[in-house]
């Protein structure tokens, strides 16, 4: 559920809260299908693919919030990416305080040894909101090709 005229390499997910009477059932058991294997966050990871996604994640973050300009983004993401978030997202917020954003968790898995995916959880506007990013070593760097996000 991509917005219009925005790229595949990032989507932003709609948040719909859960009614109390929802929240109170216990959510579906996801069948596995075969080949599907638990990765557990951390597993393979290494210091070099935390950083970056770390540093990813922050910038990620700070776009999102208005703090940063989108174009920083080149550091750690691919063009596709960089020109997703620089699209207008509505209204600015003019003359009003802005809130800092702030990265509450990220976990990280390497489901190969060339890709590394991120999630995370984020407070932007004072609002917290989930956030995932797929990292892919091209070049001789990680750069993040794909983005997820429920933030505005």
């Amino acid at each position: 559920m991509g917005r219009a005229g925005g790229s595949e390499a990032v989507r932003f997910v709609r948040y719909r809260p859960v009614s109390a009477q929802g929240a109170l059932r216990p959510p579906p058991v996801p069948l596995r299908g075969p080949g599907l294997r638990l990765v557990r966050p951390g597993d393979g990871v290494d210091a070099e693919v935390r950083a970056v996604a770390e540093a990813a994640v922050r910038l990620v973050v700070e776009v999102l919030a208005g703090t940063r300009p989108a174009n920083q983004l080149s550091l750690v993401a691919v063009p596709a990416v960089c020109r997703a978030m620089a699209a207008p997202r509505g209204p600015a917020a003019r003359g009003r305080r802005v809130v800092p954003p702030k990265v509450l968790s990220t976990r990280s898995q390497r489901p190969s040894p060339s890709v590394a995916e991120t999630v995370a959880v984020v407070a932007v506007a004072g609002r917290v909101h989930a956030l995932a990013l797929r990292l892919e070593h091209r070049r001789g760097r990680w750069r993040c090709t794909a983005l997820e996000t429920t933030a505005p």
